[in-house]
């Protein structure tokens, strides 16, 4: 075979791999679970694309502790709880318990609202909220009004501290 032809029939093959694939959809009332995952359907979806400060994590106001993982899971249970969300499944384990999805309240992104807010930084991977966690830095809001670790470090600390 050609290149060329391989190439147009490997295309051709994804192409038509990822017009079968249909989205997996969750939709109904949610419930906040801790600070970046809710409960819809029945599953825990974690929000795609986050690191928001472990529920255990403190950080410090003017030389003093506060508990702002607990503040951010708050925020979010406050946000959906009750509420209608819809959530495209990113990734889902293959027995179908632990979900990653994009997930909407009136279509606002859940993610980029508790980034905006403060309750969350981006995740390592991605640069999709870089603007909004400016923002919420520039105006102090929630973890940035506050002395505090990245939520990826505190975990590393707290697995070494396990040992």
């Amino acid at each position: 075979m050609k290149p060329a032809f391989l190439a147009a029939l490997v295309a051709c093959c994804l192409a038509s791999a990822t017009w079968a694939r249909a989205e997996t959809i969750l939709s109904g009332m949610a419930s906040g679970l801790d600070e970046d995952s809710i409960a819809v359907q029945g599953k825990r979806v974690r929000l795609w694309g986050i690191d928001a400060p472990g529920l255990e994590q403190t950080c410090k106001r003017a030389g003093k502790a506060w508990p702002c993982g607990r503040e951010a899971a708050r925020a979010l249970n406050r946000l959906v709880t009750g509420n209608t969300v819809r959530c495209i499944v990113i990734v889902e384990d293959k027995l179908r318990r632990l979900v990653v999805g994009d997930c909407t309240l009136g279509g606002e992104s859940l993610s980029r609202w508790m980034v905006r807010n403060g309750w969350a930084v981006m995740a390592r991977q991605t640069t999709a909220y870089a603007k909004d966690e400016a923002e919420a830095k520039e105006a102090r809001r929630g973890i940035w009004s506050s002395e505090f670790e990245m939520p990826w470090d505190w975990r590393i600390r707290q697995r070494l501290k396990g040992r």
